[in-house]
């Protein structure tokens, strides 16, 4: 019972984080306010993902090499965060890796109200706001991206991480690691 406790609370605390990031009202968010919405977010998630992994990490042996990394991050940071392992894991051996998530818990919570999408309707009529449920899910999702960048950094591995939601519920977060020019 209690982790179902945490999960609520941690749903509450995401959805209010992206509410006081991106302001009052989301669909009225002009998208470079919306870009500076999903640059705090993911600025929020670098650093608890950097203090998270420093937590349960601690214990284990040193990562042989980037692939164990990204295999823990999957596995064990993603089950301790999330209560779920990432779906899906795919490289392509050249330093790019891509998550897949199907079911993620905070992204199938966000879905926006009825008022909210007509109003975001209406505004894609005038071609004001090219918003939609999968953008707002996207804000969303960049917490989550901060994460994975955070805990990376914490394992000194150097990365830029990219979100794609497919679904409101699913997403793709798609990680580059950054390696030193040595020209």
């Amino acid at each position: 019972m209690s982790k179902e406790v945490a999960e609520s609370c941690f749903a509450m605390l995401h959805m209010e984080m992206v509410a006081l990031a991106a302001g009052d009202d989301v669909a009225e968010a002009t998208p470079a306010q919306l870009q500076v919405a999903a640059r705090r977010l993911e600025s929020a998630g670098f650093e608890v993902g950097l203090r998270l992994v420093e937590r349960h990490s601690k214990d284990r042996a040193r990562f042989a090499d980037t692939l164990d990394i990204i295999k823990f991050i999957c596995k064990d940071f993603w089950y301790e965060v999330y209560r779920k392992q990432i779906d899906k894991l795919q490289t392509n051996n050249r330093g790019v890796f891509m998550l897949q998530d199907n079911k993620h818990r905070l992204l199938s919570r966000c879905s926006p109200s009825l008022e909210r999408q007509i109003r975001t309707a209406n505004r894609l009529r005038e071609c004001l706001f090219m918003g939609s449920a999968k953008e707002l899910g996207s804000l969303h999702a960049k917490f989550p991206c901060g994460l994975i960048r955070g805990a990376l950094y914490g394992l000194g591995v150097n990365a830029s991480v990219g979100v794609e939601v497919h679904k409101l519920t699913s997403c793709q977060f798609t990680i580059r690691i950054q390696t030193p020019d040595t020209k």
